[in-house]
């Protein structure tokens, strides 16, 4: 007769020294499972479809390796189309359906998503990062689960007035530009009062929809208040191409900065000549930066599987390196004896002596962030962001 799992429970046996290799065989056959919730449709489609590409890519990667300690490594994939609403049901489905023994990583999208999942992923024990770097995320107090792959949008705002500091010092003159989101509000409050702590002046703000198809507006506030820097937040290149070319055009001479999502090729591609020292916080690795050990590892991928070898944007590259901690956070846990949810999050507070073969500082959490990024400035005549600083600790403004 053949006895399934379910009947082995109920007869007690599950403890059985008889039954032992059976149920520890039933577990080395089961899947490690990662989920990722991603826009893989609506506005930020191209970054959502690249981000998957990465996680594809480290899937492949990983199992072709062997997987974590002989179980394959599993993606389970949902399209959330960088909504709120359908992000919280498509996580929802996940966790109701998904084991908590295989389920062991959720990756989400956005600073909405993430705010509003964080009580539920901290009700059940849930290892979850994000493409969100939110500051309030970084509290592991109030969401002991939850680690931001990176520093959080005040350390990175941190690090631009640190540039702020060098260039132009007390007197400065600031003009925000930030989208009406979560994600474009969220370091706002803590510019101005740093740069109210500094002596810099904000002689203007303008708040925007995620996209905008006119410049003109903002560009004539700007001639207007002529600061010395305009600091952009809360757009994936929806916004900063067009504003920085108009601004340009109009004899603005301000130096222009953003964040993490500002910090792709694609600026240059759309503005032109007019992103020229366009200013960005950026902490993993540039596909060109062959120097990195990760990017050799990502075109040894590709070359074996004959996949595409050109250019991966940023949005990719981001996924890789985080699908990299959490697959090495995994080996370590399995290797523990520990690859469950508490033991991945012990596990990943636990490794500080890794970098993600060179796409972080290291894993030195504070307060489950990496507070350090490097200061990139676009180099149109090259097609390139150049370094313009090593290792910035954005917390130390």
């Amino acid at each position: 007769m053949k006895v399934n799992r379910r009947q082995v429970l109920k007869a007690g046996l599950a403890a059985s020294t008889v039954f032992s290799p059976y149920m520890i065989g039933l577990t080395q056959s089961r899947p490690v499972k990662l989920a990722a919730i991603l826009p893989l449709t609506g506005a930020f489609a191209f970054a959502g479809n690249a981000a998957l590409e990465a996680f594809r890519d480290q899937a492949d990667r990983i199992n072709d390796a062997g997987g974590i300690s002989g179980r394959k490594l599993e993606l389970i994939v949902e399209d959330d189309g960088y909504d709120v609403a359908r992000g919280t049901a498509a996580f929802n489905r996940i966790v109701q359906r998904e084991r908590p023994e295989e389920l062991v990583f959720v990756y989400g999208d956005s600073t909405g998503l993430s705010k509003a999942l964080a009580p539920e992923i901290t009700r059940l024990q849930l290892p979850y990062t994000a493409t969100s770097f939110a500051n309030e995320l970084a509290d592991p107090k109030t969401y002991p689960t939850i680690f931001v792959f990176g520093p959080t949008y005040n350390d990175m705002a941190g690090a631009l007035l640190q540039q702020v500091q060098r260039s132009r010092g007390r007197g400065a003159k600031i003009f925000l530009v930030y989208s009406n989101s979560e994600f474009g509000r969220d370091n706002i409050p803590f510019i101005k009062d740093q740069a109210a702590k500094r002596g810099y002046q904000i002689v203007g703000e303008e708040v925007t929809p995620l996209a905008i198809s006119d410049a003109t507006p903002i560009v004539t506030k700007l001639r207007q208040a002529q600061p010395d820097f305009v600091i952009l937040q809360g757009y994936v290149l929806t916004v900063e191409p067009l504003l920085v070319r108009a601004a340009r055009e109009q004899g603005v001479r301000a130096t222009f900065m953003g964040t993490y999502y500002s910090a792709e090729l694609a600026l240059m591609q759309r503005a032109g000549a007019a992103a020229d020292g366009f200013i960005v916080t950026y902490h993993n690795a540039y596909y060109y930066d062959t120097l990195i050990p990760a990017v050799e590892q990502i075109r040894a991928l590709r070359r074996s599987k004959g996949r595409d070898l050109s250019y991966r944007t940023t949005y990719y590259m981001g996924s890789w390196a985080a699908v990299d901690v959490i697959a090495e956070a995994m080996r370590r846990a399995a290797q523990a004896g520990k690859l469950t949810r508490p033991g991945m999050i012990e596990t990943l507070e636990n490794m500080g002596d890794y970098n993600a073969f060179g796409q972080f500082r290291n894993l030195n959490w504070v307060n489950h962030r990496l507070p350090y990024t490097k200061l990139y400035r676009a180099n149109v005549r090259d097609a390139r962001f150049d370094a313009i600083t090593d290792w910035v600790d954005g917390s130390k403004v």
